[in-house]
């Protein structure tokens, strides 16, 4: 049927006009840029928490550890002037955080026919990628990216990591008895730290400490030392081969490393330890690029007067925005700001320097 009323009393239907549907879709964007930046300190949050968590079960796994053997495990050890060891902390600690039978994985007798580098004998290959996820912070990675074929013939798709390194000092050397011993950190090569050595005390020192591994987050590696030391592109290290950051947990060799990585020769610079000061005693920054890993001395007599040359080591950094979770003696974990003085950041990665320090300054 025909209506005959007037257009003024008609319903027509009437849709969105394009002005109107800018405007709505215009306020759900905004909405979404409000919502975005929280959602993403939520899970950030969780990811420190779980980093945090990480780092409480490393150490009671330290504490056991001491608690069994009257020690704090070395850094690495066994080795031959103090660079080519046998086997690191790490794979002592296996049995403190219940993976006992991944540590059985590994043969601690077996070592080259100069008695050195047992790691990296055949044997021990099925140990040397077994990952896992407490040495990880996640707000980095879940897992590692190096695979590697060493030259003894046996491969790993991807060898085992951590974000997390023993706590060197502020010696510009971590081979037991060299340096400057009141300045050291109590872990090294060949070490063997009792609480009592802790003289600073437990709250007032490092044990471990973040040092995130991974080319991702690692971006500039440290070149030189001192005031001139600067942060170059990775890529810039070494143009003839790839080179690859990180910190093989099971590798106990104490400078970079080369074999091949996906039938390729490939550069490996990490470490095992961290430190507060770099090669030449200067003061190195919560993270500032990452260096690698040198530690060749040429005394190996235990005593000895330090070798002229100084140990490269990396640094301490994180993958949390301003802040580093840090270790401490008495178990506790605490969050230390990139702004700390250098001379307290030091103080804190001493275990005997005597420092006098207050909790307010960090």
């Amino acid at each position: 049927m025909i209506s005959h009323l007037p257009p003024r009393f008609r319903r027509e239907r009437v849709g969105f006009t394009l002005i109107e549907l800018l405007v709505v879709i215009a306020i759900i964007a905004v909405l979404i840029a409000l919502l975005l930046p929280a959602v993403q300190a939520a899970r950030e949050a969780a990811r420190r928490m779980q980093c945090t968590n990480n780092m409480k079960q490393l150490g009671l796994a330290l504490h056991n550890y001491l608690g069994t053997n009257n020690v704090l495990p070395p850094a690495a050890q066994g080795g031959m002037s103090y660079v080519y060891m046998n086997y690191t902390g790490y794979s002592f600690l296996l049995p403190y955080i219940e993976q006992t039978s991944a540590y059985n994985t590994f043969n601690f007798n077996l070592v080259s026919s100069a008695g050195i580098q047992g790691w990296s004998e055949w044997g021990n290959s099925t140990g040397f990628a077994l990952q896992f996820g407490v040495f990880l912070c996640p707000s980095n990675r879940a897992t590692g990216e190096v695979g590697a074929t060493t030259s003894n013939g046996w491969s790993v798709p991807k060898a085992a990591v951590t974000d997390y390194l023993f706590n060197g000092g502020a010696n510009r050397y971590v081979v037991k008895g060299f340096g400057e011993t009141g300045r050291s950190g109590p872990f090294g090569f060949d070490t063997a730290t009792t609480l009592a050595e802790l003289s600073d005390g437990t709250s007032n020192t490092f044990l471990m400490g973040e040092s995130v591994g991974g080319n991702q987050r690692n971006k500039y590696y440290a070149s030189g030392s001192g005031a001139s030391r600067v942060c170059l592109p990775l890529a810039n290290y070494n143009t003839a081969v790839p080179v690859y950051y990180d910190n093989l947990m099971y590798m106990a060799y104490g400078r970079s490393r080369t074999w091949t990585q996906g039938g390729v020769a490939a550069r490996i610079i990490g470490a095992l330890v961290g430190r507060t000061v770099d090669s030449v005693g200067f003061p190195y920054k919560l993270n500032d690029c990452g260096s690698e890993s040198y530690t060749d001395v040429s005394i190996a007599a235990p005593g000895a007067p330090a070798p002229a040359e100084a140990q490269k080591l990396t640094n301490f950094r994180s993958a949390h925005p301003g802040t580093t979770n840090f270790l401490f003696g008495d178990g506790g974990i605490r969050a230390i700001k990139d702004s700390i003085a250098p001379s307290v950041y030091q103080g804190l990665s001493t275990m005997g320097g005597g420092e006098v320090l207050s909790s307010d300054s960090y």
